[in-house]
């Protein structure tokens, strides 16, 4: 009888302690730590207001703009390019590092300034998905790049008889072909007799020279999508370095500020996906991704800015001025990246990024990517958390903005 009682009185509790936990859960909605201690925590206190005076729970945090978080006011918006000396910092310590408005064309790259960009390697991007069809394949050619009424344009098209003397070399004569720039130069890797190197599975080997990089600050572009089945176009940033293991992201991150695989169920919902990926991208790559759902129409053949905010602390995403996510995935990347702008075809699978069927491209029609303009701002705050580089010198081309991390993982891009 008394073991009965004590069972009962055990059960009780259990009992309660269950409603308990059921009663909290229904009426006290849960938060992700790092979300109501992070970002909004960095628009709340540049609002100055604390968090006892505003109810961060009530608040709609896809509402708050970049504005919100930092000031940029009283800065130039013209073309330049930072290489030391004085710097021109506002009053919250914001100074713009590289600003391209391609209002400078060049007679060299394809029009861009070979001081900051390059075009994306000069090779194979993905080999086809139909055995029967290698003409699906999609390359990555210069040609497809050009500077136009001060925007950068990447043109996509099948060509059943490309003209390039090096796809042509390469066998690339009858495929969709695109492109893309960045702030990294990829050259190819000679040997003795001139002849490309090859690794253990017959691809071309490139050297991965940084032309300019930067760890944290705030990156924004303005972009036009091509509005086409089978193809995604982004704007992401890399390092050399995001291969090592051991170091998680603090040694590099891929940071995908945006990939415009969603195209086919616009009518639907307009989403767009952003990402990180970290610690290479074999067997012990890590991700970490979200798709926004959204009230605008990014396809509707207007320019809209995509941008990010990179801190110490976390990364925060905009679109269109809106802050869309925010996460510290991976350890907050300590180290320089390169930009990236690349234009991208479906290969015969009709699949993309984020899982996105993107349709088939089809050989009857061109598309192209615009982008109208590149601002990136680095902020004096940051500058003491940036990893030492691997020589204790400022980063730089000659030290290829490699940080002190030691990896046996360390490889190309």
């Amino acid at each position: 009888m008394k073991l009965k009682k004590i069972l009962i009185t055990i059960s009780l509790i259990l009992l309660m302690a269950i409603s308990a936990v059921l009663l909290v859960s229904c009426t006290r909605p849960t938060y992700d730590k790092f979300t109501l201690n992070g970002w909004e925590y960095i628009a709340l206190n540049k609002m100055q207001k604390k968090d006892k005076e505003l109810d961060i729970t009530k608040v709609d945090i896809t509402r708050l703009r970049v504005s919100d978080f930092i000031d940029l006011g009283g800065l130039k918006n013209e073309t330049l390019l930072y290489q030391g000396g004085d710097k021109e910092v506002n009053a919250e310590g914001w100074y713009p590092t590289l600003i391209d408005n391609f209002d400078v064309t060049y007679n060299e790259n394809r029009g861009l300034n070979p001081d900051i960009w390059a075009t994306s390697r000069h090779d194979i991007r993905h080999e086809t998905n139909k055995k029967f069809h290698p003409e699906y394949a999609d390359v990555w050619c210069p040609q497809m790049v050009s500077v136009v009424n001060n925007q950068v344009v990447v043109k996509a098209a099948y060509d059943d008889n490309h003209t390039c003397e090096v796809c042509k070399s390469y066998g690339y004569t009858k495929a969709r072909f695109t492109g893309g720039f960045e702030t990294r130069d990829e050259v190819l890797i000679k040997d003795s007799n001139g002849k490309p190197v090859l690794d253990e599975n017959g691809k071309r080997q490139y050297k991965s020279n940084i032309l300019w990089g930067q760890a944290y600050g705030y990156f924004e572009a303005s972009v036009k999508f091509p509005d086409a089945d089978g193809m995604w176009s982004a704007f992401w940033l890399q390092g050399n370095e995001m291969r090592e293991i051991g170091f998680d992201g603090t040694d590099g991150t891929e940071i995908d500020i945006y990939e415009s695989a969603f195209r086919k169920d616009n009518k639907k919902v307009s989403r767009m996906g952003h990402a990180l990926l970290w610690n290479g991208y074999g067997s012990s790559a890590k991700v970490e991704g979200h798709i926004n759902k959204l009230e605008q129409n990014l396809y509707d053949g207007k320019f809209h800015t995509f941008s990010l905010l990179w801190t110490p602390q976390c990364y925060i995403f905009f679109i269109d001025g809106y802050a869309t996510w925010a996460t510290n995935g991976g350890g907050i990347s300590r180290v320089p990246e390169f930009i990236r702008f690349t234009n991208e075809i479906d290969t015969g699978d009709g699949w993309g990024p984020h899982g996105q069927k993107i349709g088939q491209f089809k050989h009857d029609q061109e598309n192209y990517f615009y982008i109208d303009y590149v601002k990136v701002y680095q902020n004096i705050k940051f500058e003491s958390s940036i990893a030492p580089s691997k020589d204790g010198k400022p980063y730089s081309k000659e030290n290829n903005y490699e940080s002190h991390f030691v990896s046996p993982y360390d490889g190309v891009n």
